[in-house]
């Protein structure tokens, strides 16, 4: 039986060698995802091909200068391990419940759902918890022995749960918010960390009281405790995040936005500021920091609020 094995990153790819699911003499293939679609722009109209360039471009940028070539090797060239799904009698998609790996999930099911697959099964091992580890965050943190173990559990998914992924990728890509918003009633069937995963997606627009979002009220909460180094308030914020599963450097990112504005940089380290505090008492309200939410390219003048009375997205 040849399989593929569709792993969330590279952390993963090291407990998964470990794991003996793939034997030396098996046919099987293990293709590593190292792409991040919950950040940065994304477009739903956009082709494979058509898509390539935006997200080269923009992670050129955003990763410190990736090169075109490292890219391609990791992320275009990998993928085309899944240009035939029906070469396999199964695909296995490894990936968590937190924004970041469900976004990179339902644009890989929306692949498969665009290809003809024939006769093969698509199963997921998708995990918001694990025996034995009290605060999971991911996959990369087990041992081979527990993705083994996860193996034996996975899921079988239906055409019902590529149609909600092919949906989602749709909504998420696009450049109406309000889209996803509406999807949260749906039957996402097996999918099941899915809604909240889409949830936490619009908890990103600024909320209706001062403007913030989610994860900048989190970091704000970490230093209303007092200043810190930057590199520490990353490590504080990553230690405590299950619902987004982003990087330091999306981390960074957020900071460096709101410097001057929320907090500055003292010999203390990252420190609010006066107005930080009236911004966070709702006493005053921050202008949205342009940044691509999805397909949806926010602005300053953006109309589309958190609306944490109603919990769900609005359009002022």
């Amino acid at each position: 039986m040849k399989t593929l094995h569709i792993l969330n990153g590279d952390a993963t790819a090291q407990a998964f060698a470990q794991s003996n699911i793939v034997q030396p003499s098996d046919p099987s293939d293990v293709l590593i995802w190292r792409e991040a679609l919950s950040e940065g722009p994304v477009r739903a109209d956009a082709s494979r091909e058509e898509l390539w360039p935006i997200r080269r471009a923009w992670l050129a940028v955003y990763a410190g200068g990736l090169a075109a070539d490292t890219y391609d090797q990791q992320v275009v060239q990998e993928l085309e391990k899944l240009a035939n799904p029906s070469d396999y009698d199964e695909v296995y998609l490894w990936f968590e419940h937190d924004l970041f790996c469900q976004i990179n999930l339902v644009f890989l099911l929306a692949q498969l759902a665009q290809q003809p697959h024939g006769t093969t099964r698509i199963k997921q091992v998708s995990v918001d918890s694990v025996p034995g580890e009290p605060f999971f965050k991911g996959m990369g943190q087990l041992t081979g022995a527990q993705l083994a173990t996860l193996y034996l559990q996975a899921e079988e998914l239906t055409a019902h749960e590529l149609e909600v992924a092919a949906r989602v990728w749709r909504a998420y890509a696009g450049p109406e918010p309000m889209a996803v918003q509406e999807l949260l009633n749906a039957d996402f069937g097996r999918l099941r960390f899915l809604k909240n995963a889409l949830v936490h997606h619009l908890q990103r627009f600024p909320f209706t009281s001062n403007h913030l979002n989610l994860i900048e009220h989190l970091l704000t909460a970490i230093l209303m405790e007092g200043p810190l180094p930057e590199a520490r308030l990353i490590e504080r914020y990553l230690q405590q995040d299950r619902l987004y599963g982003i990087t330091d450097l999306s981390v960074a990112e957020y900071i460096r936005q709101l410097n001057g504005k929320l907090w500055t940089y003292t010999d203390e380290g990252v420190s609010l500021t006066e107005a930080g505090a009236d911004i966070i008492s709702g006493r005053r309200q921050l202008n949205p920091v342009e940044r691509w939410l999805g397909g949806f390219y926010q602005t300053a003048d953006s109309p589309y609020r958190w609306d944490s009375e109603l919990e769900k997205l609005i359009e002022l």
